[in-house]
């Protein structure tokens, strides 16, 4: 698999608009999950609670992914 070379400059960005929306997107999709089990115990509709779970999911796996281009980016500008 071929990596995309960046300057340190680029790397730095992309260091921190990953880390940032990474973090933003995690904490989001735990929060939707949250809300989904409340959905879940207060007699919504079994659609409703089903999909917000599904869509909290993504995010929280999102999310996760950012982080780790974050640290992958941290990585590449340390060995820089």
């Amino acid at each position: 698999m071929k990596r995309n070379r960046y300057t340190k400059k680029q790397l730095k960005k992309r260091y921190w608009w990953f880390g940032g929306l990474g973090t933003a997107i995690l904490g989001f999709g735990l929060s939707a999950l949250v809300e989904s089990g409340f959905l879940k115990h207060s007699g919504s509709e079994q659609w409703q609670w089903i999909g917000a779970g599904t869509i909290s999911l993504i995010l929280i796996m999102t999310g996760i992914n950012f982080l780790f281009e974050s640290h992958a980016c941290k990585r590449e500008l340390e060995g820089k």
